[in-house]
């Protein structure tokens, strides 16, 4: 293209300029299907059905029995920025409905044909039928400044037959637009992504009843009246049961919100599971993602990812909405408080599953609260007379939510779940059902706070983990075998050291330990610079003794006890691998006791592994930094299940 060749600037004509203007919004049928489901919202309707034709590229239609639009409403709702939910410019900043902008039907109307049926309580009901302007011989369907355009050359507006609300009906999407259509996909995979955004429609607003239909098959069928977390269940249809599921809300000045969380039991290989709503909007909010992640650091291993649902209500004043064409994205005023509530939240709630798991199993195998002293079935006792654990876990209390599967609590098997089991209920082997009879937030509260939990918890709970086992040897560089009561423990030596020198380091935060020669950190930006004085505070609670040179690098003379690693591995773990959360510590130490624990391959003579393999077992949580378990657990009963033997 010749750049040099002049041309006047001149207006666009008013079609173009709208298929321009639609190209931001409408770029497929799944667009059309949230810009309708909005306005359904708003209407205030508490019915909402969607039906789809050839994944949307057929036919799209609304109904809702929301408060419906008057015969003026129909005549101008498909013109440029026309709209009902802002009137001035201050409402920008505090709005309280889905949709505003005033373009959606705009840019529906000018790349298909559009049929809206709409009728006001106790009013007459009319139809408005557009097509495309390029259908038109003469002029176009917009509305000229002085008032309505002239006869037969704008919608159609006559009486019609409806009892409630709004039916609005698409079709030929890009009749008009083919360069457009061909960027379409099969029909099935955009019926599929119309079916997501119905999903992140319906999610938010369960007490709205929502339906839908896929070429005359109901595929999903949502009641209203359900609680958010119902909503989600139903919605979702996750395979794994429903128990394990839960439910946090916190609530503050400015913002409340209700969080859905799924036991490190349910885990995924990706954040796609991971859904962020903002007043009652699906956001693409990547702070509000990482805080989740951040709280639920250490349960999910092996690089797989919590499934959470966030249902965030924010004061209107406090964000901003109009920054995206299709509102899908927000802009904060102040993150940090959301942000670090989420975050705090999250971590909580996984840290409660442990208790809620042994107050839960425990309350199920006894039925009632038992008299203190009395006696639990499959429970290790040491010399004492202590309890020590059960026949799968040496420590009930340090398995953080991950009672709902193998082994319980006491020994007792339970059966697998996995996609193609029907009932969604966990139940066990005699056919008794699993339902938890307290939440972990409620159970973790009574038992650090004294109250009665049913059971005497305290006849669960190991006071001293002197274990008896037997040491067996190392196999493959890896295991360290050891044998108790009837079970084979199979040690992986490098998450065991890990975690042993983790909890040596973070057990002594505070406690210095002076350099001969100090650390220099060299910053590389005013944000690396900015960061690390946000966290000095933090860094020096820890036992790191953090100076500025003012020369764009900083100075650390004093580590914590038994922390350890070169200039460049404190300066990577502190600013290449950054957070914004609270656990810059966690995060050093972990990164710490991975590069000094002992490695895959690595002999240990008897002694050595037998000493870890008894720190092991003293351990209070049987997991790596990074929660991998740090062994596996071989019964009896499935020894001889191996060689087929009664």
């Amino acid at each position: 293209m010749n750049t040099s060749v002049y041309r006047p600037i001149q207006p666009l004509p008013q079609e173009v300029a709208r298929k321009i203007a639609a190209g931001e919004v409408i770029d497929r049928p799944a667009a059309i299907v949230r810009e309708l489901l909005d306005n359904a919202i708003d209407a205030g309707a508490s019915s909402v059905i969607l039906e789809l034709d050839e994944g949307g590229i057929g036919r799209i239609r609304v109904v809702d029995n929301g408060c419906g639009m008057t015969r003026e409403d129909l005549e101008c709702c498909a013109h440029p920025h026309t709209t009902s939910k802002i009137s001035t410019e201050d409402d920008l900043f505090s709005l309280s409905t889905l949709g505003f902008r005033g373009e959606a039907l705009s840019s529906i109307s000018a790349v298909s044909r559009m049929e809206i049926i709409s009728v006001r309580k106790g009013g007459t009901p009319w139809k408005r039928e557009t097509r495309p302007a390029a259908e038109f011989r003469h002029g176009t369907e917009l509305c000229p400044p002085q008032g309505p355009p002239a006869a037969n050359h704008g919608p159609r507006i006559s009486p019609a037959t409806l009892a409630e609300g709004t039916v609005v009906q698409v079709s030929a999407l890009f009749e008009n637009f083919p360069a457009r259509r061909v960027f379409l996909k099969r029909p099935a995979s955009e019926g599929q992504l119309c079916r997501q955004t119905f999903i992140e429609k319906a999610l938010p607003w369960p007490q709205i009843a929502f339906r839908l239909v896929m070429d005359g098959k109901q595929k999903l069928n949502l009641r209203g009246g359900q609680s958010l977390k119902e909503r989600y269940l139903a919605a979702m249809e996750h395979h794994e049961p429903d128990i394990f599921f839960h439910e946090q809300k916190h609530e503050q000045e400015g913002f409340s919100f209700t969080l859905i969380l799924g036991q490190p039991e349910v885990s995924r290989s990706d954040r796609k599971h991971i859904y962020i709503f903002i007043n009652g909007r699906r956001i693409w909010e990547y702070a509000l993602v990482q805080a989740i992640e951040y709280g639920a650091q250490g349960y999910f291993p092996n690089g797989t990812h919590p499934v959470a649902c966030l249902f965030l209500q924010v004061n209107p004043s406090l964000i901003d909405f109009n920054i995206h064409p299709a509102k899908k994205e927000v802009r904060f005023r102040d993150m940090g408080p959301v942000h670090r509530s989420v975050s705090s939240t999250v971590r909580e709630f996984y840290r409660s599953l442990s208790v809620a798991a042994l107050v839960r199993d425990t309350t199920e195998l006894r039925g009632a609260a038992p008299q203190r002293g009395a006696e639990l079935p499959g429970i290790m006792e040491n010399r004492d007379g202590e309890s020590l654990g059960n026949y799968g876990f040496i420590s009930p209390v340090s398995r953080p939510g991950r009672s709902g599967y193998g082994e319980s609590y006491t020994g007792e098997k339970r059966v697998p779940y996995g996609k193609n089991q029907g009932d969604r209920a966990r139940t066990f082997p005699d056919g008794r059902g699993y339902t938890p009879g307290i939440s972990p937030s409620e159970a973790y509260e009574r038992l650090t706070s004294g109250a009665d939990t049913g059971p005497d918890v305290s006849q669960v709970l190991p006071k001293e983990r002197e274990i008896p086992f037997r040491y067996l040897g190392q196999i493959m560089g890896v295991f360290l075998i050891a044998e108790s009561e009837g079970t084979l423990y199979l040690i992986d030596q490098h998450a065991a050291h890990e975690r042993i020198l983790f909890d040596r380091i973070m057990e002594n935060q505070g406690t210095r330990q002076e350099l001969l020669i100090p650390y220099i950190i060299e910053t590389e930006s005013e944000e690396d610079e900015r960061y690390l004085d946000s966290r000095r505070e933090e860094l020096e609670a820890a036992g790191f003794s953090v100076s500025s040179r003012g020369d764009g690098s900083w100075e650390i003379s004093s580590v914590p006890q038994n922390w350890s690693g070169t200039e460049e591995e404190l300066a990577a773990d502190i600013l290449k691998n950054r957070r914004i959360s609270k656990d810059l510590i966690y995060d050093i130490a972990a990164s710490a006791a991975c590069r000094a624990a002992v490695k895959d391959g690595d002999f240990l003579d008897d002694a050595t592994a037998r000493e870890l393999a008894e720190q092991t077992f003293a351990l209070s949580d049987p997991h790596c930094p990074h929660g991998r378990p740090i062994w596996a657990v071989i019964t009896r009963e499935q020894m001889f299940a191996l060689v087929k033997r009664s």
